[in-house]
């Protein structure tokens, strides 16, 4: 072959092998970033909607205030308007200062409570739970709206002994019997282990999901998956067969026909919360129930409704409900009565209704009933017996920033945003929620003959156990 031939093959077998090189290394430096993205984004976002679902206890509260129209918070993040000025009661834009928030106005007298000049007095347990997250000092105005540990208690529970005394404050925790039989249950493989809120419309379940995924973890779950796979640690969203849906859909549906567990690995953590409080803030977001003057605010629930007269006399029947979930549609004789039987299929050991003369009390399943009220004002000591129940520790995630380690991690976020409260950072909705929540009697909403209704509406067994009696 000439000598010039040779050179051109080569010449082209080196430029060829060269295009090759680069093409190679090019697609090898992009895979490696696009893993990296991937990755980092994936790292990122585990704890990050966790953070954007810490919001929706606050936003469930602001539309407890009538504030705020949505769904139980889901992963929304808050609007950064607000079209209601209505502050609740809850003092000044500049609240807190320390590791969760900074001052806003020089004008604001910012003090740090203590004993000696009664500001503290009362109001211990909120001050502690606040200094774990390096709050140091508060806005003098906000923090006299938050409520005695005395008011408290006797806002939120009405239980008492046998000699009628007042029980000593704690959470009310219905199950706890049936906890040894999950564990039992799922002893074969511990690490398919799986706990998972459930409850009815505005009832909190995503700020208990929020309080589980920081704080509890399977050590099985952990030490198998590493707690790097999705819900590593043990926490579902909720239950197979829906949240919001009655326990009577366990088993007959589910909305994730493909998950990799049975229902029997997924212990289930109801809320349950004070029907007066329930109902009022069932009026402002209803979700998919429907009845009778729905939208009138003087009137709603309207537990009973006027048909007609006779003898001139009105006549009166229950407020039929109906509500729609993912498998079907229930109907309820009232709001009252979609109540009692929600939870009483969860409570029984068959369905409940004021009408039923037979009721088991039997758990249908392994399961908690946790009152709504009990995670904003003892999320520590529930979260530690619900993850205990299930075979869990509780115990800090590597990607959690926000708390030191060891450190039990308190929902802290704001409840408000827009000109008319300063931005998010400037409230704290952990105050927020205590004097929301805290401060008052959801029974001063209704009117006397309004309560002597319900009350021959309400499950009496679930009142008194729950402490709503």
């Amino acid at each position: 072959m000439p000598p010039i031939a040779r050179n051109i093959i080569s010449s082209s077998v080196r430029r060829l092998t060269k295009k090759r090189l680069v093409a190679f290394l090019t697609f090898f430096i992009l895979k490696a970033l696009c893993t990296l993205v991937v990755l980092t984004f994936y790292m990122g976002s585990r704890i990050s909607t966790v953070h954007r679902l810490e919001d929706s206890l606050f936003m469930m509260m602001r539309r407890d205030g009538g504030e705020v129209a949505g769904g139980d918070g889901g992963a929304a993040t808050l609007d950064d308007t607000e079209a209601s000025s209505r502050n609740a009661g809850m003092g000044s834009n500049s609240t807190i200062q320390g590791g969760v928030t900074n001052n806003q106005s020089s004008s604001a007298l910012m003090i740090t409570p203590n004993l000696s000049d009664g500001t503290l007095r009362g109001k211990e347990r909120l001050w502690d739970i606040l200094q774990t997250r390096n709050v140091t000092r508060v806005d003098a105005d906000y923090w006299a709206t938050i409520p005695t540990w005395e008011t408290v208690i006797r806002n939120i529970r009405r239980a008492k002994d046998g000699d009628g005394d007042d029980v000593d404050a704690s959470p009310i925790i219905h199950g706890l019997e049936t906890c040894e039989a999950f564990r039992r249950i799922t002893s074969s493989d511990p690490a398919q282990r799986r706990i998972a809120p459930g409850g009815m419309f505005n009832t909190g379940t995503n700020y208990l999901s929020v309080l589980l995924e920081y704080n509890c973890q399977n050590p099985d779950r952990v030490k198998k998956l590493r707690g790097k796979a999705r819900r590593g640690h043990g926490n579902e969203w909720e239950v197979p067969w829906g949240k919001h849906t009655p326990a009577s859909a366990r088993g007959n549906y589910s909305k994730y026909p493909n998950m990799k567990y049975t229902i029997d690995d997924v212990l289930p953590v109801v809320l349950i919360r004070n029907p007066y409080g329930w109902m009022k803030s069932m009026c402002r977001n209803p979700y998919t129930a429907e009845w009778r003057g729905i939208h009138d605010r003087e009137t709603c629930p309207q537990l009973i409704t006027k048909v007609g007269k006779k003898g001139g006399r009105d006549v009166e029947e229950y407020n039929p409900v109906e509500v729609k979930y993912g498998y079907g549609t229930s109907h309820h004789r009232s709001l009252g009565h979609l109540w009692n039987d929600w939870y009483g299929e969860y409570f029984y050991g068959n369905r409940s209704g004021t009408a039923d003369g037979d009721r088991s009390t039997d758990a249908p399943f392994p399961r908690l009933l946790v009152r709504f009220e009990d995670i904003i004002f003892f999320p520590y000591e529930v979260t530690k017996q619900v993850c205990s129940c299930a075979g869990g520790v509780l115990g800090h995630r590597e990607d959690d920033k926000d708390v030191a380690n060891g450190t039990f991690h308190y929902v802290v976020r704001s409840a408000k945003r827009g000109p008319a409260h300063g931005p998010a950072s400037q409230r704290n909705g952990l105050i927020d929620s205590w004097a929301k929540y805290g401060s008052v009697n959801p029974k001063d909403a209704y009117s006397e003959e309004e309560i002597r209704v319900a009350m021959g509406i309400l499950d009496p067994q679930l009142m008194d156990t729950f402490g709503y009696g």
